[in-house]
């Protein structure tokens, strides 16, 4: 499962990924020269006219959503986010290489005042379009910015938001000439606005606590007069696991190629195995060789590959009676060799060239920023370090104690996850070699965002994935008190920082500052990173306008087969 915001998004079931604030890696080659080229979308563009009309799309998700909310903790994953993109799309259309237009669908025109007016600091004036509308008929209009803003505003609002960043900066939302024009003021010059205004989700399920919380939930009924897209739900089947999309009647805009989109609930190798029988028609995210070997020997198939913002990374639970001491989590990161995870994972895959080492939180290796900040792997210094702590060596087990108690701690491994089954294998041998026991906590992928929010783990490895926001959800994972901060790492030079680069203007001191915080998380042992991915994508040849990608935008209704 993929966790995704206008900054980060979890992955947790395919690839296990979250949705993150990491920018897009450059096609230039990295630091050094040691990265090869890739382009930022590899897809095969068609005009849609010329496409023919109808077909079915077939895709596959990993786990069956229990909520639908993407504004919700839970339901900000890769998952939901991708298929509500399909039923609700929003206010900008992203270009390849990251930058961003207007949808006239939603968004007729916006203008942003740099001027003071009162506690505000900063005026963004949306005008919307009168046509757009929710599934109930509802137009859509400030009400929904509202209530969005009243519902993520805060942490202590009761609504269970992924995140406040940048929500907190608006100081009120205004009806301008009629309920069409948006007035959002904020209380500094707040450079990524645009992460929060970026589109709606309807008052009607974001006003009220309980409706936000646990109202979005997988019935075809509740969740149609919740969206505003080319595609509505058809069905959700619980017991086949298939989720069927089709025309939705009440679109306004360009009417979509295809008929349906039918989304089937499959794990890696069923995956793979569907999209070898012509049962499936992408294969997102390929992460193993054995994938890689089954779908490219489709007769029709393409493999597409772009650059990507997913990033794997381990996450320790401070609040584990093992890790709450900082030094332990710091002796833990030095007894980690990156480089043997990323071999193992990506053994197999076409990524010969490239360096997908990954030393930053929040920039991508080749992008503007970036800076190496990683921990060098010492087991030597680990095993020291743990010994200057006071923890002795039992000859016997191999393993350190202390006061008479073993230095052990859990490793969540997510099953039938090759992923997380391998990294949970490497974690316990690197953890062994400095005298740590690791012993694992077996949980199915269709709990991963339960045990991610409960805090019901120890360690656990997973992914994040990024949006063209790099620097401005920085408080999503790491700010004290997020529901998305799952180390529970509370340390306030964060919180300075958080607060200091949200109101920077200047672009080089925000990425300075950025990079000042990026070493406190190195150094408060938050998420280790471990590499990023390649995007590998499986399709059909005569699929057009969607691949690969790091950023752009796929409008669903422009997807459809060439004749």
């Amino acid at each position: 499962m993929t966790i995704k915001k206008a900054g980060f998004a979890l992955v947790a079931a395919s690839a296990l990924v979250l949705s993150a604030c990491s920018g897009p890696a450059s096609s230039e080659s990295s630091e050094g020269g040691k990265s090869a080229a890739l382009p930022t979308s590899d897809v095969n563009r068609v005009d849609s006219a010329k496409l023919k009309d109808g077909g079915d799309l077939r895709l596959a998700i990993a786990a069956m959503p229990t909520n639908f909310n993407p504004l919700h903790v839970n339901g900000n994953n890769v998952e939901v986010s991708d298929m509500y993109a399909k039923i609700s799309g929003g206010n900008l259309i992203f270009a390849e290489d990251g930058t961003w237009d207007v949808n006239k669908d939603y968004l007729e025109s916006y203008n942003v005042e740099k001027k003071e007016d009162g506690d505000s600091k900063m005026t963004v004036t949306l005008e919307l379009n009168p046509e757009a509308k929710w599934n109930d008929g509802t137009p859509i209009s400030v009400a929904d910015y509202q209530a969005n803003w009243n519902a993520c505003k805060s942490d202590d609002t009761g609504f269970d938001c992924a995140s406040t960043d940048g929500w907190e900066h608006i100081v009120s939302i205004e009806q301008g000439k009629d309920e069409f024009e948006v007035i959002a003021k904020f209380d500094r010059e707040y450079p990524d606005w645009s992460s929060v205004l970026s589109g709606a989700l309807p008052a009607a399920g974001t006003s009220d606590p309980a409706m936000f919380n646990e109202g979005w939930v997988p019935d075809v009924n509740v969740l149609n007069n919740l969206i505003s897209g080319p595609f509505k739900f058809k069905s959700i089947d619980q017991g086949t696991k298939r989720i069927t999309l089709e025309r939705n009647d009440m679109w306004w805009g360009e009417k979509p190629k295809l008929d349906t989109i039918t989304i089937s609930v499959l794990d890696n190798k069923a995956q793979a195995n569907a999209f070898a029988n012509n049962e499936l028609d992408v294969v997102d995210q390929i992460i193993d060789a054995a994938t890689y070997e089954l779908v490219k020997g489709r007769q029709n198939a393409a493999i597409k590959q772009s650059a990507s913002t997913s990033w794997r990374h381990i996450t320790l639970n401070s609040n584990a009676e093992a890790l709450k001491d900082v030094k332990v989590r710091q002796a833990v990161q030095k007894g980690i060799d990156s480089a043997d995870f990323l071999t193992t994972d990506m053994a197999g895959l076409p990524v010969e060239g490239l360096d997908l080492s990954l030393g930053n939180h929040f920039f991508m290796p080749g992008q503007a920023g970036y800076e190496d900040h990683s921990v060098k792997f010492d087991p030597e210094g680990a095993m020291k370090d743990l010994e200057d702590l006071g923890y002795k060596m039992n000859e016997t087990t191999k393993f350190f104690e202390k006061d008479g108690k073993e230095l052990s701690f859990k490793f969540t491994r997510l099953t039938g996850i090759p992923t997380s089954e391998s990294a949970a294998a490497l974690f316990k041998e690197h953890m062994k070699n400095i005298g740590i026991n690791v012993v694992f906590a077996d949980v199915p992928p269709s709990e991963f965002s339960n045990v991610l929010e409960a805090g019901e783990f120890e360690s656990i490895a997973f992914g994040w994935r990024g949006t063209p926001y790099p620097m401005a959800n920085i408080g999503q994972i790491y700010g004290t008190g997020s529901a998305s901060n799952f180390s529970m790492v509370s340390d306030p030079k964060i919180d300075e920082y958080v607060e200091k680069i949200s109101a920077e203007t200047d672009n080089e001191k925000r990425i300075e500052m950025t990079n000042e915080v990026d070493k406190i998380i190195w150094d408060n042992v938050m998420t280790i990173p471990l590499y990023y991915r390649a995007s590998l994508t499986a399709v059909p040849a005569n699929l057009a306008n969607y691949g690969a990608k790091a950023f752009e935008t796929f409008l669903p209704e422009k997807i459809g087969y060439t004749e």
